[in-house]
């Protein structure tokens, strides 16, 4: 008993900073995950898939086509179409009656000319379809949304600025706005989220919402660049592959993302493992804004990741190294004890 006493006070200080070491690192492990998980449900933008499917079993999943590539309202509806026969096909239902198997948003980009009471101005817009607002839920100042069901597709959304412009002010949800010899509504007013980053990933310009169907026409087909669905993913990459599958365009034409799976660990490490290849696009599409952000949210914990896995890693690996020399020490001092 003694000599075990003895080889125990020999090894006291070697304990202490191996246990050190240890904990320092798992400290640093927790706080990386703590941070990961905030990052990870930092914008509303990637997190539409947990507010619709509360059981976490839905995935959000992004399809980003150059503007050269046609991908109109013809070939939204036939994708719509191809994705319930693929989730009829997987036996992939709806919970009830009322509620839906997927939701889905579209995005086009141009631009028109606009008259109010104040002036006139020409103005950069998103043409949205679908759910677009269940996606990307702006700061409404006053008003309500659209939505792509609304029976009349003659309400639009301003951002603040070209609120003041066209009537000198921002609380104007209702007021009528003309668009060559076409009667607008205005039925709501969006505050932009203010910061570097959104500075950044929108550009200065003032820019509107409008229903997809209010530009859309034969004469003027509006051409699709952004595609947004939320829908189950029963077993992993399930949403994705069904993606990929329907969409028919080459594949150098459009970019498939998984929003879901974007900010997990295995994700952000071959990001951080790839991270001087990543300005070196070899496509032309240009993401919209919310995915520009994403991607600098993806830049920001990438090497937090690392740090993280790294830092778990040591601390698990002395501990355990630790426990397995206190054992082997303690089990030949004890042989040796028998023997004596």
């Amino acid at each position: 008993m003694e000599k075990i006493k003895k080889f125990l006070s020999k090894i006291k200080y070697y304990r202490a900073i191996c246990l050190a070491i240890s904990l320092a690192t798992l400290i640093t492990g927790i706080v990386m995950s703590i941070i990961i998980s905030v990052g990870a449900n930092k914008y509303q933008d990637q997190t539409v898939a947990k507010r619709w499917d509360k059981s976490g079993n839905s995935s959000h999943i992004s399809v980003f086509i150059k503007d050269t590539a046609y991908f109109g309202k013809t070939q939204m509806d036939g994708f719509e179409y191809e994705l319930n026969n693929k989730l009829d096909f997987n036996s992939v239902y709806a919970e009830s009656d009322e509620s839906r198997r997927f939701i889905d948003c579209y995005v086009a980009k141009t631009s028109i000319y606009l008259e109010g009471p104040s002036r006139s101005m020409e103005v950069s817009c998103m043409a949205v379809g679908g759910d677009f607002f269940k996606f990307h839920p702006v700061k409404l100042l006053s008003g309500t949304y659209f939505s792509g069901n609304d029976l009349m597709q003659d309400g639009v959304i301003l951002d603040e600025e070209t609120a003041w412009q066209l009537f000198g002010s921002s609380d104007v949800d209702g007021q009528k706005i003309l668009y060559g010899d076409r009667v607008l509504f205005v039925k709501g007013v969006y505050k932009k989220s203010e910061g570097k980053i959104y500075n950044y990933a929108r550009g200065e310009k003032p820019e509107i919402f409008v229903p997809f169907d209010l530009l859309n026409s034969e004469d003027n087909p509006l051409n699709i660049t952004c595609l947004e669905v939320c829908l189950p993913n029963p077993i992993e990459n399930f949403a994705a592959n069904i993606m990929t599958e329907l969409i028919t365009l080459d594949g150098s034409e459009f970019e498939i993302v998984d929003n879901s799976s974007r900010y997990g660990v295995s994700n952000l490490w071959m990001i951080y493992k790839n991270k001087k290849y990543r300005s070196m696009q070899n496509h032309d599409i240009i993401y919209p804004y919310w995915e520009k952000i994403a991607r600098y949210e993806e830049d920001l914990l990438a090497p937090k990741a690392v740090i993280m896995v790294v830092s778990f890693v040591i601390s698990g690996t002395v501990f355990i190294g630790l426990i397995l020399y206190d054992i082997s020490k303690l089990t030949k001092l004890k042989k040796r004890n028998d023997d004596n």
